[in-house]
């Protein structure tokens, strides 16, 4: 009888003993927690263990790859875990995650990710809906006679 073997999406490395740098980003409901492995590879994005191109279509690529081509990485290993959210949303928060994680490996890039933006969080939430309300502020009209 033949046995199965699991399909793996990631690579499997031995990453428990090397140092790691951590961020973390948050947007409307989503949070996302990085972690960048410095180690002589060429870089790899992995978010919730699969590759980045399958996780995000370009368009909410482009929100990563930006920051990652501004501070010109090439090597090392980027493990991104988010939850909540919208895939908009989850891009943005990813970009703060992994803009932190590299301001703790060298504190030189604060001028450059500051210029980009990239260190700022964008704090706007959905408004609660109000009790008598239809939404958070749209209300019945109001009928003088």
């Amino acid at each position: 009888m033949a046995t199965r073997t699991k399909k793996k999406t990631q690579e499997t490395l031995d990453l428990s003993k090397e140092h790691y740098f951590y961020g973390v980003g948050r947007r409307k409901t989503s949070t996302a927690r990085a972690k960048y492995y410095p180690i002589n590879e060429p870089l790899k994005i992995f978010v919730n263990k699969k590759a980045l191109e399958t996780y995000f279509p370009e368009i909410f690529r482009k929100h990563i790859e930006s920051i990652i081509s501004s501070v010109n990485l090439k090597t090392g290993i980027i493990y991104l875990f988010i939850n909540g959210g919208g895939l908009s949303a989850q891009a943005q928060a990813a970009r703060l995650a992994i803009a932190k994680a590299l301001l703790k490996k060298d504190e030189a890039y604060r001028p450059l990710l500051r210029s980009l933006d990239c260190l700022t969080t964008d704090i706007r939430i959905v408004e609660p809906k109000k009790a008598g309300l239809r939404k958070a502020r749209k209300r019945e009209q109001w009928s003088k006679r």
